[in-house]
């Protein structure tokens, strides 16, 4: 456990945080900041950003791995049927590799118009 006060860290920064943000401050209170960035596949620097509110990336994206990692949110692939919405966003950030039929079926479906995708224009994360 912690000496930093993450939920103060993140009304700091951003007043009246979303509960996304408030969630993600619970997590690191509750193991630490460095499990937390581990689990989501982002640095350290990038949870304390988005804690203080100074994440210059996507934040849309950090919220859908937050809301599927540690709020349980999920979303239905076209692939894989019912997944959490991290995972989603995983899935979509991966390059092309033809290893298997249902790894290419994924960055075709991740590209070709999946409801879930933020993809624009068939390019990668």
């Amino acid at each position: 456990m912690s000496d930093v006060d993450f939920l103060a860290n993140a009304r700091a920064g951003w007043g009246d945080p979303p509960d996304w943000v408030v969630r993600l401050a619970e997590e690191c209170g509750r193991s630490s900041a460095t499990d937390v960035a581990k689990r989501l596949g982002y640095s350290v620097a990038v949870v304390s950003g988005v804690l203080r509110r100074q994440y210059r990336g996507s934040l849309p994206k950090v919220e859908a791995k937050i809301r599927g990692a540690f709020m349980g949110e999920q979303v239905e692939c076209p692939v894989l049927g019912e997944i959490e919405r991290d995972r989603c966003e995983t899935e979509q950030g991966r390059k092309f590799f033809g290893t298997s039929a249902n790894r290419a079926k994924l960055y075709r479906a991740c590209r070709g118009g999946c409801p879930n995708s933020r993809l624009k224009g068939g390019g990668d994360v």
